[in-house]
């Protein structure tokens, strides 16, 4: 997801690169023809057919020169489950690389021309890729001046270089600290046991490493203890997420048998408290809101338009800029979001004073939580999101929002501790700054795509990015994945 951004540049920079997918499909459909000969045709449980035709590949891949283990993560994208419409389409051995496997192995290999770019250790996986057959002499010529140029601006380099291996310095955190993390599910604290692993949860699924971890202890505890986190705390906050939410995501995703009527007992219990406890909600407890919201839609709950109004009414004196100046950005953004996740209408006045009170926290340096706190990648991360649903992403065109986002997620990876007392803000923001980066790339819009291009890469560069009229060739063959102006997730 934080490269496809720069495969669209390439795209853009790269006249030859068709040449380049074409050689690909030609040597992986060659594989599969002699593999099966003359028995090409599907039938049976075809998610286990392509299982099997990937750990086919991924053999093929590492015989060619890339690594088990990078390819292993490759093939754990959620991309690669067969949807129903697939599965009625797709009939033979070649359909099933074309439509499901051929995107992520041009990615596998786009990944390692960029790597070239910056790092001599790809070399010579490139040069047997060369041997093989993959590059064409004018691709090649392309691929070496394109490096000449880059190597001319070696601050441009440098952060094409921290860019390229930012996901490899994480994860490779992660598998250092992998005993530790989890053990963390054996902690005798709801509270702390049920936060910590959310929020780890969270930032190892960004990269699908869910699967690497087990997660077996805290499954059993969801099970079992439902009285124990089914509960709701006070003083809820992105970084300090709702307990009985952490518990309701987990057990989704983790596959987790729970009582289905007992939480939806307990959310509709909740609706009255929450009604009864505060005058107004939506900002007077915005997070634990939003969480509810969340949770409702988790377990197919759907509030009626009379319960949404209870629960979102707010009188002015709420959106007066004293009040609004002391919610943090990403509150203000939330609520936002919440007026169009459940389609509230008539609240036009409400989101201008809004809108008005997150220009002043947006300055050339980076997007405040505060009018005059710190720069914050949760900020950072609504603040984009919220233009991207309101088509105004031209308004942080000037800014260099990536410097600051690379520099926190190498500064917090440094100091980051994964322990039962490790600090939830650190390992929120540096989610946070991931997904910032998601949006840098998956948002497929002009604007976007210069960002990276000023970021990553020389003048001109960016130049060819600007005053192309196609600025996404929807022709390339990698993914295009997009981020769902409603949610926020990614569109598979």
């Amino acid at each position: 997801m934080i490269f496809q951004g720069i495969f669209n540049i390439l795209s853009l920079y790269l006249n030859e690169i068709d040449m380049f997918y074409n050689a690909i499909d030609n040597y992986f459909n060659e594989t599969i023809k002699n593999l099966f000969k003359n028995d090409l045709k599907l039938d049976g449980d075809l998610q286990k057919k392509l299982k099997d035709l990937l750990n086919i590949l991924k053999k093929e891949l590492i015989e060619l020169g890339f690594e088990k283990s990078e390819l292993e993560i490759k093939f754990m994208d959620p991309f690669l489950e067969l949807n129903n419409s697939e599965l009625e389409t797709i009939e033979t051995y070649l359909d099933l690389y074309e439509v499901k496997i051929a995107p992520i192995i041009y990615e596998i290999f786009l990944e390692k021309i960029i790597e070239y770019f910056v790092d001599i250790k790809a070399i010579p996986l490139l040069l047997n890729l060369k041997s093989k057959g993959f590059f064409e002499l004018n691709f090649i010529m392309e691929l070496r001046n394109f490096k000449m140029l880059i190597d001319e601006f070696p601050s441009k380099k440098e952060n094409l270089k921290k860019y390229v291996h930012v996901r490899d310095k994480y994860i490779n955190k992660l598998n250092k600290n992998k005993k530790i993390i989890e053990s963390l599910e054996d902690l005798t604290e709801p509270k702390d046991k049920l936060q910590l692993i959310y929020l780890i949860y969270r930032s190892i699924s960004f990269f699908y490493l869910e699967n690497q971890f087990d997660f077996s202890h805290i499954k059993e505890y969801l099970e079992n203890n439902m009285k124990e986190w089914l509960v709701t705390i006070p003083l809820v906050t992105l970084q300090n997420p709702d307990l009985y939410f952490c518990g309701l995501y987990l057990a989704k995703y983790l596959g987790c048998s729970l009582d289905i009527e007992k939480v939806k007992q307990f959310l509709v219990n909740l609706y009255e408290e929450g009604i009864d406890e505060f005058e107004s909600p939506l900002v007077e407890a915005t997070d634990g809101l939003y969480y509810y919201v969340k949770s409702t839609n988790l377990m197919n709950i759907w509030l009626s338009q009379e319960q949404l109004i209870r629960l979102l009414e707010t009188e002015k004196k709420f959106f007066e800029p004293q009040y609004l100046k002391n919610l943090e950005t990403s509150q203000l953004v939330v609520i936002l979001k919440m007026y169009h996740l459940l389609n509230i209408k008539n609240v036009e006045q409400n989101s201008e004073a809004i809108l008005d009170e997150i220009e002043t926290r947006i300055t050339p340096e980076g997007i405040k939580q505060y009018r005059d706190g710190f720069i914050s990648a949760e900020a950072t991360y609504y603040v984009i999101f919220n233009n991207f649903v309101m088509n105004t992403l031209d308004k942080l065109k000037d800014l260099d929002l990536l410097t600051s986002i690379m520099s926190r997620i190498y500064r917090n990876l440094e100091i980051l501790d994964f322990s039962a007392d490790m600090n939830f803000d650190l390992i929120s923001e540096l989610f946070y700054s991931f997904e910032s980066l998601k949006l840098f790339n998956c948002i497929e819009t002009k604007e976007m795509i210069i960002h990276l291009a000023k970021y990553l890469f020389p003048q001109e560069v960016v130049k060819r990015v600007t005053n192309s009229q196609e600025i996404v060739n929807t022709k390339a063959r990698f993914r295009h994945l997009k981020i769902n102006k409603m949610t926020g997730e990614t569109n598979y």
